[in-house]
């Protein structure tokens, strides 16, 4: 009796664990695919869904165990895997109900990498007009097995969201063309130095600030966006009113198509609007050069544009150069119904020439079909006319009258506008990817808490305009991550703005919040000073740059400390008379200059006017003076948007620009001020 009435227990507690602990599918967190990279020698995380209150079993072959999760109430299972050193590949085993079995698994050092557009441009460049230095050879020599490559789809959200698109790929020429040339440049050179596979996750947007990459509680502490909550949340409606607006119209799919195959759809089932005669004098007007965004909102869309001009009889016949300045993303134009080019690549002038006879005597027409696939559009900067060799016959700025036919829900989904379209009675999304801790909610969130070793960083060009403000943003974002991913102060390696015109002299400023950022414990800075290139804001040699950031990994994340892994930062600077002294850390085997003598030194007196001053190396040192300034107080160095200086050490690394003025990367830097008489 008392055996019977055991086994009914023991069934019946069987019955009821198996209850508890039942078995369901699967999914796992984004990151977790085949020929993906696992942190070495840590805890590794390791998170999906299943139903509430699954058992889930959990396999590793690099050391041949196995352990068990179970999903919450909510159905999300979080665990955490040991991993061993170095190596692979291995295989990861995922059960319930369904099986997800992940293949070539290795097992290395992980890297964030992150930034705007000199981040995220790829080994092939930007092309046609921004190349990346010997990119050919480059992408021919890109085949490392052992370094893999996972880039995050770009989208923003007014959320924080768990699910991001992106597949881990293995390095090689197909795949690192497309993929980060600084990231790539800074993994070959880590890996060719420690020999271990080397993992990087891209999550880049170009033109995009600092304060988008950061979560809402730490974007909402800087001044200029302090009611950003608000602002999310009443964005959440007009998101669903927008999404119901697209699924009201005709879609077109151009998912796999080429811009080629896409611009020939849209000839066969859209009106053309190139023809001389058409009339358009029902259609909206307004002034170019304009980008989309000021004129319509956040919105990427296909828009014919007409002007009507004059050409006086004695300017027919020859043939003259048609400019329209930058076009985002791409262009048809036609002159009285004769097309003259297109192109395609939103950083390329349109300069177009007009064949002998096409211009006639007295009213012609011009039309510009643009299609912007994403991110910014338009005709939207530079000189708009036609001109001969040595002057502008006529000026296209100025009102042009427009037709949009549609807009593109993603670069593969174009919503297409029938004749009831009023672009007044568009739900207007106020939200894009500048907007504070959108990208942060769609691109950095669902990565979290992926065990990563550190974050590189290239990024800053678009908050010059707010540089007094980025020496707070900045470090903010530094620390959100960190917080986030609770890791401690993990590695933050970044790379300071390059020569660039901005037109405001504030990349001075900016320059310097990243270099004061260097305080924040476990940062390096990497200065491009001497790398940069005045003619684009994105400088063709990534190599440099990468290898660079990785010389800051290896000294003091690899504990390579034969490596020199910076350029002279400023300490401090003592007055001898009419001279200032500048000290240095960072002077590796001593200062250099190639030149005869150094440039873009400056003093200022009390009353805080600048004047250029002559600079001389003595010893890890720098004297400067200047006639005109009797009594110095401060000094500053490479203080303008394009300054290229001409101070190193002997090792090749140039100097940070600074200035005496501003907060140290120790303190005050006026408590660190000596002065001395003279001997």
């Amino acid at each position: 009796m008392k055996t019977r009435l055991t086994l009914l227990l023991l069934v019946f507690c069987m019955e009821l664990f198996a209850s508890c602990t039942k078995k369901s599918d699967i999914t796992l967190a984004p990151l977790f695919q085949n020929n993906m990279v696992l942190q070495q020698q840590s805890n590794v995380p390791i998170w999906g869904w299943a139903e509430p209150n699954s058992e889930i079993n959990i396999y590793t072959s690099w050391n041949d165990k196995s352990i068990t999760a179970k999903s919450d109430s909510s159905g999300k299972f979080t665990t955490n895997l040991e991993t061993t050193v170095a190596g692979g590949p291995f295989q990861i085993e995922v059960s319930s109900a369904n099986t997800i079995v992940i293949k070539n698994v290795m097992l290395g050092e992980v890297w964030l990498c992150s930034g705007q557009s000199n981040m995220a441009m790829p080994l092939i460049g930007f092309m046609p007009k921004d190349s990346i230095l010997n990119s050919s050879t480059e992408i021919k020599n890109a085949n490392f097995p052992n370094i893999r490559l996972f880039n995050v789809t770009k989208d923003y959200a007014s959320s924080p969201t768990s699910n991001c698109e992106g597949q881990w790929k293995v390095c090689n020429s197909e795949n690192a063309a497309q993929f980060s040339a600084v990231a790539y440049f800074f993994a070959q050179n880590l890996n060719k130095s420690i020999d271990v596979p080397i993992g990087l996750i891209q999550s880049t947007w170009g033109g995009t600030p600092v304060e988008s990459w950061m979560p809402v509680e730490y974007a909402s502490k800087i001044e200029r966006f302090k009611n950003i909550q608000k602002t999310l949340e009443n964005e959440k409606q007009n998101k669903i009113q927008y999404m119901q607006w697209l699924a009201s119209m005709k879609m077109l799919d151009f998912t796999n198509y080429s811009y080629e195959n896409m611009s020939a759809k849209l000839d066969s089932v859209l009106p053309s609007y190139y023809e001389e005669n058409f009339d358009h004098s029902n259609w909206e007007q307004h002034k170019l050069p304009k980008n989309f965004e000021e004129q319509f909102g956040e919105i990427d869309a296909l828009v014919w544009y007409r002007k009507e001009f004059t050409i006086k009889k004695n300017k027919t016949d020859k043939a003259y150069k048609l400019l329209l300045g930058a076009i985002d993303d791409s262009d048809e134009t036609y002159i009285n119904g004769v097309m003259v080019g297109k192109s395609n690549g939103w950083l390329l002038n349109r300069e177009y020439t007009i064949p002998k006879g096409i211009l006639k005597e007295g009213k012609n027409t011009i039309a510009v079909r643009v299609l912007d696939l994403s991110g910014g559009g338009g005709v939207y900067k530079g000189d708009l006319c036609i001109k001969d060799e040595n002057n502008v016959v006529v000026s296209l700025k100025g009102d042009w009258k427009y037709k949009m036919l549609g807009c593109f829900e993603n670069p593969s989904a174009f919503r297409l506008f029938d004749d009831t379209f009023n672009l007044e009675n568009r739900p207007k999304l106020t939200l894009s990817p500048k907007t504070p801790t959108t990208l942060y909610n769609a691109m950095i969130a669902p990565l979290v808490p992926f065990k990563i070793k550190g974050a590189i960083w290239y990024q800053g060009e678009n908050n010059v305009s707010h540089a007094e403000e980025y020496a707070t943003s900045f470090p903010l974002m530094i620390k959100a991550w960190r917080d986030k991913w609770n890791q401690g102060d993990s590695p933050f390696y970044y790379v300071q703005i390059a020569p660039h015109d901005y037109g405001s002299n504030k990349a001075p400023l900016l320059r310097e919040a990243q270099r004061l950022a260097m305080k924040l414990p476990n940062t390096g800075m990497v200065v491009t000073s001497d790398i940069g290139s005045l003619e684009t804001i994105h400088p063709a040699n990534k190599q440099d740059v990468g290898k660079r950031l990785a010389l800051w990994a290896l000294n003091k994340t690899y504990g390579k400390k034969d490596v020199i892994y910076s350029g002279p930062l400023y300490m401090s600077i003592i007055t001898e008379g009419n001279n200032i002294r500048v000290n240095f850390d960072n002077v590796g085997s001593g200062l250099f200059c190639p030149d005869t003598a150094l440039t873009f030194f400056e003093i200022a007196g009390e009353d805080g006017k600048y004047y250029p001053a002559e600079a001389k190396i003595d010893g890890e040192q720098v004297v400067v003076r200047s006639p005109k300034v009797k009594q110095p107080v401060h000094v500053r160095f490479g203080w303008t948007d394009t300054a290229i200086p001409n101070l190193f050490n002997k090792e090749g690394l140039p100097a940070a620009s600074f200035s005496s003025e501003m907060m140290g990367i120790e303190g005050n830097q006026e408590s660190k001020r000596q002065t001395r008489n003279n001997e």
